[in-house]
């Protein structure tokens, strides 16, 4: 069932393993996403320790019985940001560069900006 809890935890465990993949695989991560352009690696590394803590952060927010719009919304912005970030680097042709890295960032944007409309909606969901 589609609970605020659930998809803030869904979104958490995206968090949690995509920055444990930036910070274990920095390399191999840059290389599927160009080969010509490729993310520098200490980038990833800040990425991977932002991605973490947001996953933390995430974490806890879904344990709370009700979380604060304020806290849904600044979820919600991170992962509008992330998603137009990554869909301005594959427009822009910086960094992902691959087809299977287009593919990949695209999806990965999309189920991130549907994260985030899920939090809105639900979060409204909410009675007192």
């Amino acid at each position: 069932m589609f609970t605020l809890n659930n998809v803030l935890k869904a979104n958490a465990i995206s968090c949690l393993l995509f920055g444990l993949l930036f910070l274990s695989a920095p390399a191999s991560v840059s290389a599927y996403l160009s080969a010509v352009d490729p993310v520098p690696i200490l980038i990833l590394y800040i990425l991977g320790v932002g991605l973490l803590l947001n996953g933390a952060h995430l974490l806890w927010g879904s344990r709370k019985r009700v979380p604060s719009k304020f806290l849904i919304f600044y979820f919600s912005a991170g992962d509008f940001v992330w998603g137009l970030a990554s869909v301005g680097l594959v427009i822009s042709n910086i960094w992902i560069t691959t087809t299977a890295g287009i593919a990949l960032s695209l999806i990965i944007a999309l189920m991130v900006g549907v994260f985030g409309c899920l939090q809105i909606i639900k979060r409204k969901e909410i009675k007192y």
